[in-house]
């Protein structure tokens, strides 16, 4: 067990979160401290972090950081950056003056990589260059349906197994909750600019309850899918029917997620996926006969018992398969995950392995044409790296960068919604989250719907 005696801090969080780029949680404890240096009073293990008193967290840090690689010798390549969104600080400093001069702050204040840099300033180059501006007075919704066929063993979503029945009651349930929030938003001139269906999975249901979702939404909102980016999480192929995709493009749908995560039959086993390759490659087809025109495909890198090859053949076959946006999501092991429950230090392991997956994603993207667009990370992510939404240029999501901007309200419905309010004056977000189990949903159902009025206080 390392001490490290943080000096002249209260708060140890920030130095916790770096401390786990490194190290195991039980490896190692953070104590902070103030007073007079601890030279000679230190046990073996145990060290002094600050000695200079500095007051500048991001000077501590970096000292920490180099302290730890030490120890280690390992180096993180998102080096002090411990955030979920190491796209904010990139923006606001390109934004304010130039993506050069970000590069140098990422790298000498942040310690951040050479190859991270050339990554994060691509995604920021992108952005800016579509001249998204302020959202802060448009408003995205998130609808949840909290269904899937199986229960993936890496999963920590608001994400259940349930017959026909449970589907049913809770549709009734969102639909009248959807209505709620679509009366309020109207009152109060609410502009949406963006719509996402997700789970779980939201073709768990019928084509009919689909049909009825969707057109709630588009009536209570008053808006036409086929005027904003309207998306549906297709995720699962095992819950994809021709009628169902007819369903969704006769409703004004252009955009839906098919989300193989492996083309390796095994792995979808291990994975506790009840479906095959082929599956997968049938949806495609479907999906295009059906004309969607824009499918986003999410391969996880990491995944138990897939070499370097295996993930290589996975992403080469996706973009055969045309999916105008692939998001390379590097493994996170969860707590509430299968994974995590069996194999609590899986995602200590096989940093190399998936650090190589991910420089071949960063090459083979490129070479087909797609552009990285947004950017996000997790607590115990393999490596401590990140999850990367790669498009065609023009097929980006803007619900997916608006997401990770944090500078826009997102009204959530549904079991396992987390909604946000943002206030631009203060430039901070106010959660409004739903309860996660759809059951308690509907016993709390008028809870959950004078939660909506939160939004417009």
């Amino acid at each position: 067990m390392y001490r490290f005696y943080i000096n002249n801090t209260d708060d140890e969080y920030h130095y916790l979160e770096l401390g786990r780029a490194f190290l195991p949680d039980d490896g190692f404890e953070v104590i902070p401290y103030r007073g007079s240096s601890l030279d000679g009073l230190l046990k073996d293990g145990s060290f002094f972090v600050n000695s200079k008193g500095s007051s500048d967290r991001d000077e501590i840090k970096r000292e920490f950081f180099r302290l730890l690689s030490d120890i280690t010798g390992s180096i993180p390549p998102w080096g002090t950056l411990t955030g979920v969104r190491p796209l904010k600080p990139a923006l606001a400093i390109a934004s304010e003056t130039s993506v050069q001069e970000m590069r140098k702050v990422f790298s000498d204040k942040y310690l951040v990589s050479e190859a991270k840099i050339d990554l994060i300033s691509e995604i920021a180059d992108y952005q800016l260059s579509l001249g998204l501006g302020d959202p802060w007075d448009k408003v995205s919704v998130y609808a949840g349906i909290p269904f899937c066929p199986t229960r993936c063993a890496y999963c920590s979503f608001a994400s259940n197994v349930a017959d026909a029945e449970a589907h049913e009651r809770y549709l009734k349930d969102l639909i009248r909750e959807t209505e709620y929030a679509g009366r309020l938003a109207k009152s109060h001139d609410t502009v949406i600019e963006s719509i996402y269906i997700g789970g779980g999975t939201p073709t768990t249901l019928s084509a009919d309850q689909l049909g009825r979702l969707i057109s709630t939404v588009s009536g209570s909102f008053g808006i036409s899918p086929q005027e904003l980016e309207f998306t549906v999480e297709a995720g699962r192929p095992d819950t994809i029917t021709a009628d169902k995709l007819m369903t969704l493009k006769s409703m004004g749908i252009g955009r839906i997620s098919i989300n193989p995560q492996s083309m390796k039959a095994n792995t979808l086993k291990l994975i506790g996926r009840d479906h095959e390759p082929d599956d997968i490659r049938r949806a495609f087809a479907l999906a295009r006969d059906a004309g969607i025109g824009i499918i986003n495909a999410d391969l996880i890198a990491g995944l138990p018992e897939e070499d370097v090859e295996d993930f290589r053949a996975s992403l080469e076959e996706i973009i055969g398969l045309g999916a105008e946006n692939i998001t390379i999501h590097t493994l996170s092991v969860k707590r509430g995950s299968r994974l995590r429950d069996n194999d609590p230090a899986y995602y200590r392991r096989g940093a190399d392995t998936v650090t190589k997956m991910l420089d071949i994603s960063v090459d083979m993207l490129h070479s087909a044409g797609y552009v990285p667009y947004y950017i996000y990370r997790q607590k115990h992510q393999m490596a401590s790296l990140e999850n990367v939404g790669w498009c065609l240029p023009g097929t980006h999501s803007i619900y997916n960068i608006r997401i990770m901007e944090d500078k826009q309200t997102i009204i959530g419905l549904g079991a396992g919604a987390v909604g946000k309010v943002y206030y631009r004056d203060e430039d901070r977000l106010e959660r409004i989250a739903n309860v996660s189990n759809y059951n308690i949903y509907s016993e709390r159902f008028d809870e959950m719907l004078a939660r909506k009025d939160e939004y417009y206080r």
